[in-house]
């Protein structure tokens, strides 16, 4: 059987670790770059000022994680569910950390704390992951039809290029969701009805996330109209669809603030509304999960083990001595 070269893997390690640090630090240094253009005062007068802007947010943190308990414990039974706040631990690590670290976390802390069989579930995460994607890139493609539905021009570009290998790469994220539903047990353990129940939940979590997102956008005020805050919402979505990709929120900005004169409105405005979108968000993350978990890890503390007991040496004298 083959195996990589030692060299080759340790060359292999330095430039993913490389690639994770030194990508973020310079979509950092172009974003602050721009900030710096625009001008700090002119950022701070152009924050949004509608409350609604800011109590959306709320179900925007919540939906993902609210949703995957639903599934989970449907696939697994109420009596094996997590609790809420290992889903928002879960979407941290998604969202701060390499794609699926998420999944990696909520499969060691389950082997941990449930009574379920490894193959039970590593088979239920798998197959949500995959329906997941499959549900974002059926919201995808629907976002994508839309714009192009508002834009006849891109439309007519568009379809001057395509070509039938594009479509099938185009399609190409759904095969995993067909052969889950059609290949029955030889993909997956779970039943026909359990995989549409599963895609059509994350269905619905991808659509309201669309929605949701939307709306954010068009209460900041920034966007003259709600087809403009959809088509930098499908843009967002496209983005998060691009496979170990890191720090994609920080992507979306850049590509945002860069998107201003094309979209036509002012740069500071939308600067200032991706920021505060973003920034909101990690916000939570730290003070709702961050914190309390780094409180938990090292300042809790953790129950005494036990003390082994060494077993009494047996006397080889007679137990009643003579007199």
């Amino acid at each position: 059987m083959f195996r990589t070269p030692q060299p080759v893997q340790k060359l292999y390690g330095i430039v993913i670790k490389i690639f994770r640090i030194g990508f973020p630090l310079l979509l950092i240094g172009a974003i602050a770059l721009k900030l710096k253009q625009i001008g700090l005062q002119n950022l701070v007068h152009a924050l949004p000022r509608s409350p609604m802007f800011y109590i959306l947010q709320i179900p925007l943190f919540l939906l993902l994680p609210m949703t995957e308990k639903r599934i989970f414990s449907f696939l697994l039974g109420h009596r094996h569910t997590a609790p809420l706040m290992v889903f928002l631990r879960k979407r941290v690590l998604n969202a701060t950390f390499i794609e699926y670290s998420g999944e990696s976390y909520f499969y060691m802390w389950m082997t941990r704390q449930r009574e379920l069989t490894k193959t039970q579930l590593f088979h239920a995460i798998k197959d949500s992951a995959l329906l997941s994607g499959a549900a974002g890139f059926v919201v995808v493609l629907g976002a994508a039809l839309l714009l192009f539905s508002t834009h006849p021009d891109m439309t007519h570009a568009l379809l001057g290029h395509l070509h039938w290998w594009a479509i099938l790469l185009i399609f190409l994220p759904v095969l995993p969701a067909l052969l889950l539903i059609g290949g029955n047990k030889l993909a997956t353990q779970l039943s026909r009805q359990q995989v549409s129940i599963v895609f059509l939940l994350h269905l619905l979590r991808s659509a309201l996330t669309f929605v949701l997102e939307g709306l954010v956008l068009y209460y900041s005020h920034t966007l003259s109209s709600l087809v403009l805050c959809y088509d930098l919402v499908t843009l967002r979505l496209v983005i998060t669809r691009i496979p170990f990709l890191p720090t994609k929120d920080m992507v979306f900005l850049w590509v945002g603030i860069s998107a201003a004169q094309m979209l036509s409105v002012s740069q500071a405005a939308l600067a200032a509304t991706l920021m505060m979108m973003t920034s909101i968000q990690q916000i939570l993350d730290y003070t709702i999960v961050g914190i309390p978990w780094l409180i938990e890890h090292y300042f809790t503390k953790k129950p005494p083990q036990p003390e082994a007991i060494a077993p009494a040496t047996p006397t080889s004298g007679p137990k009643n001595p003579p007199a």
